[in-house]
């Protein structure tokens, strides 16, 4: 979404710093609880939700000749949704929407993990 003076926002957005793997690990899961699910024929937790993580890590080391080096890397684990068939999932009313509007977001969401790129 636009923010209005050209920038992006996400709604719900969150951003942590952590320094030891099992902090790492502790984001993910928190950030999975997050999701929101609901059963259908095909599948007892359908994902009703996209999820991307974009994690960052930067690594301080000196050179042979002691200066101070910063390495960066970036990884994006992204998670859609779960596109399903309408008639094969036995969605409904409600659901049928919803399925049809996670449907819809799958084409918007292009531009999305394009721009994670950067």
């Amino acid at each position: 979404m636009e923010d209005g003076k050209g920038g992006v926002f996400v709604r719900g957005l969150e951003e942590e710093m952590v320094t030891i793997a099992n902090e790492i690990y502790k984001t993910l899961e928190k950030g999975s609880a997050k999701r929101r699910t609901a059963e259908t024929l095909l599948n007892n937790q359908s994902s009703r939700s996209h999820l991307i993580f974009s994690i960052t890590i930067h690594i301080k080391e000196c050179t042979p000749e002691g200066e101070e080096m910063i390495k960066c890397g970036k990884l994006n684990l992204v998670d859609l949704a779960g596109s399903k068939n309408i008639l094969k999932s036995g969605a409904r009313e409600g659901r049928a929407r919803e399925a049809g509007e996670i449907n819809k977001s799958l084409l918007t969401l292009d531009p999305v993990i394009n721009a994670l790129k950067l």
